[in-house]
């Protein structure tokens, strides 16, 4: 007898979803039964690729071009999304983008923009998709946040403060939407090894990770685990939780 999928019946939208933790997720989410809506900024061609990983896995797939700091481009992403599947019943805000500065050399147009990328577009994405959770006194909302926004990192002020806000802002929704069914919790990974992995040199990479007590560098499947954890009803008494794949670098 077929054991029922997790996520049968269920709608997510990933932000990010091209690439990296986002791809995974997508994966993960389609093998558990989800139809998924994936969200690009500038590739086309690897949001397709992912869109026809869904569809391997026997699952639907929406493409969905948007920069999330764009409220017009949100609100349309997110009709499309509902028209296409009825509604939206997980999201993951995962979009985002990495890069080293020292504070004193940082232009205000990095930080800026730094923001902009998770907090604001954390923000946009979300106030589009609630009121379709709302209405139906149910939905899963996970915030990609990092290790960063809890221990900060150096030379990384400004996503260490983007990453902290989003935390913040999980803990606040969940208060705010826990008595309409809605959870909301956080994802906090340390260095995985995805695109991004490379984009930091390797001593200062191979110095970090070897700080972890479990001395290894984190694997997407390690992060698309919690994940799902969080979307399916294994984790309907968890809200306002940040939840940290770090290999020991955050114990709480």
């Amino acid at each position: 007898m077929a054991t029922e999928k997790r996520l049968a019946g269920k709608v997510a939208l990933i932000t990010g979803g091209s690439r990296g933790l986002g791809r995974g997720i997508a994966e993960g989410f389609a093998a558990e039964g989800a139809k998924i809506v994936v969200n690009y900024v500038k590739d086309a061609n690897a949001a397709a690729d992912v869109a026809r990983s869904v569809e391997a896995a026997g699952s639907e797939a929406l493409v969905a071009q948007a920069n999330v700091a764009d409220a017009v481009a949100v609100k349309r992403m997110v009709d499309d999304g509902v028209r296409r599947f009825g509604t939206i019943d997980i999201l993951v805000n995962n979009a985002g983008h990495l890069n080293s500065v020292p504070l004193a050399e940082m232009a205000v147009e990095v930080w800026d923009e730094m923001i902009a990328a998770h907090l604001r577009g954390m923000f946009l994405c979300t106030r589009a998709v609630i009121p379709h959770m709302l209405k139906q006194k149910r939905g899963k909302i996970i915030n990609m946040t990092g290790t960063f926004g809890v221990v900060g990192g150096a030379t990384y002020t400004h996503l260490s403060t983007a990453k902290a806000g989003m935390i913040g802002f999980t803990r606040a929704l969940a208060r705010e939407v826990g008595h309409d069914g809605i959870h909301v919790n956080a994802i906090a990974p340390a260095i995985i090894r995805t695109d991004l992995y490379n984009f930091m040199p390797e001593a200062v990479r191979d110095e970090i990770v070897g700080a972890y007590p479990l001395g290894r560098v984190g694997e997407v499947a390690d992060v698309v685990a919690t994940a799902l954890f969080l979307a399916t009803k294994d984790s309907d008494f968890f809200t306002g939780q940040t939840l940290c794949p770090a290999g020991g670098d955050v114990m709480v």
